[in-house]
């Protein structure tokens, strides 16, 4: 688990009231992309092996660009393609950039799509308005906790102010 970090528990408050309209794939949902995708990456193609943590279940459109957390919008992923290549980048963009072959490309782009039309057909998406509520809620929760945030270290100030100057007129008594 990564640090506890202030931009950590925001993440994690957003990602928690999303998770409500938009919940992220279950492990049925998981072993069907496996499945789908015949334990290869997506993307480039590697065989990945369950178990180890070398399959990424990725989003196509990445959540900070609104990409829903529904199964459609996930493929596998190899940790490479997901961690240090593709990023935030649109999956058809990057798709061009890491498939220099014209026909393996239309290939795996074909299988991505076919995924997204399968795969919506299964269970409901939530809709644009869901995500905006759940988006919006979770700014206003942030910014509580922003605020809190910043009342906290005013308080540790004051007492960290207040501490070392009394330590000071202590040694100077």
């Amino acid at each position: 688990m990564p640090a506890t970090t202030t931009s950590y528990v925001k993440n994690i408050i957003r990602r928690g009231l999303r998770e409500i309209v938009d919940p992220s794939p279950d492990r049925n949902d998981v072993e069907r992309v496996w499945s789908f995708f015949e334990s290869k990456c997506a993307y480039c193609g590697r065989q990945l092996q369950r178990g180890r943590k070398e399959g990424h279940i990725d989003h196509l459109v990445s959540a900070a660009q609104g990409g829903a957390n529904h199964v459609s919008n996930r493929v596998l992923s190899c940790a490479t393609c997901n961690e240090k290549e593709k990023l935030d980048a649109p999956w058809e963009i990057f798709l061009e950039r890491k498939v220099k072959d014209a026909a393996l490309r239309r290939t795996r782009s074909a299988k991505i799509r076919e995924w997204r039309r399968v795969a919506k057909s299964v269970q409901s998406v939530a809709t644009s308005e869901q995500l905006a509520v759940a988006d919006k809620v979770a700014s206003e929760v942030v910014a509580l906790f922003d605020a809190a945030v910043a009342k906290i270290r005013g308080v540790r100030h004051l007492t960290v102010r207040s501490t070392g100057t009394r330590a000071r007129a202590e040694r100077a008594g």
